[in-house]
């Protein structure tokens, strides 16, 4: 329970959040409820749950059915003009609000809050990196002579042998010029013993994400051995420089200052407008990037530099930080 966060967010300030189809991870995050119906309205002065069992951390439990009435009874009742929402999930809002009150938007001061993780949450993602890192040494070595999709259904095949799924993302499997594409999808291609390859998977533990990039490159081209270099190396550098304390811009420059000086500074991440990493969590994006934050200790983080030459490969290689 994390409702004292939830608190100092709020102030003075109604909140309702609520997951309704799905499950809100802001509200899951400060109520640890994953149910898909259920919302909470959190005043500064008692905590309703709209449910269908017990809470024993709120003040009154409504059944899910009767949300819609009493919500907007309770909100007459009280004369509440303004209240806090997740703007992210603005149409659950938009389902009970008669729009005679005013939203206040809290969702990017929730992604500051979820920014700094426990070492409950940091084990949950640990473990997710684990399964994810297992599926992809178990099947690196099965993909060729493969098509990208079904070599993605490999390695999805081997988290369910695990008990898991990659389901942080869709996994992405890109081989050869479809490897220069940052967010490329699996298609038809056939993988070849000397392509490029580039696998992007995560994993989920208790709803917090993995995220493990690797480039597999069996061929012997000098262009692209020494842009795996280059990738490996800006690795280390950045993961060097991830300190707590440290500007997170400093983290890219680091990354940057050693593709440039094995000449590959026109295909950079940054030419092709990607970041040093992100934040993860109970999503894999999981609120801003840390290039624009100081570091702190308890932030989690993916370090993911990569190279990406146009019409013939890329390269990545990603892994997460734990501050």
């Amino acid at each position: 329970m994390r409702l004292d966060k939830l608190q100092k967010i709020a102030g003075k300030t109604p909140v309702f959040l609520a997951s309704l189809g799905k499950v809100n991870n802001n509200l899951f995050y400060f109520t640890g409820v994953d149910e898909e119906a259920f919302a909470l309205l959190f005043t500064p002065h008692e905590t309703i749950a709209y449910g269908n069992t017990e809470y024993p951390w709120a003040d009154k439990t409504v059944p899910s059915a009767k949300l819609k009435k009493h919500f907007r009874d309770y909100v007459k009742e009280n004369k509440i003009k303004k209240i806090g929402v997740d703007e992210n999930d603005l149409l659950s809002y938009q389902r009970l609000s008669k729009k005679n009150f005013s939203p206040v938007p809290l969702a990017k001061r929730f992604a500051e809050a979820r920014k700094i993780k426990e070492p409950e949450e940091k084990r949950k993602i640990r473990k997710a990196q684990a399964i994810t890192k297992e599926c992809f040494n178990a099947t690196k070595n099965k993909i060729f002579n493969k098509t990208e999709s079904h070599a993605a259904g490999l390695f999805e095949l081997e988290a369910r042998k695990k008990g898991s799924a990659l389901d942080a993302f869709p996994p992405i499997v890109a081989s050869g010029e479809n490897s220069a594409s940052p967010h490329a999808r699996p298609t038809a291609r056939k993988i070849g013993r000397n392509d490029v390859v580039v696998v992007d998977i995560g994993a989920t533990c208790e709803h917090y994400c993995g995220d493990f990039s690797s480039t597999i490159y069996e061929g012997k081209d000098r262009e692209t051995t020494d842009a795996v270099e280059a990738v490996r190396e800006a690795q280390k550098a950045a993961m060097k420089a991830a300190r707590p304390g440290a500007k997170g811009k400093g983290v890219n420059e680091a990354a940057e200052k050693v593709i440039s000086e094995y000449g590959f500074g026109d295909y950079s991440f940054r030419k092709a407008r990607l970041r040093i990493g992100h934040h993860v969590g109970l999503e894999v994006h999981d609120g801003p990037c840390p290039e624009e934050d100081v570091l702190k200790k308890g932030m989690v983080f993916t370090i993911e530099p990569g190279i990406y030459v146009p019409k013939k490969f890329g390269v990545r290689f990603e892994e997460i930080v734990f501050l």
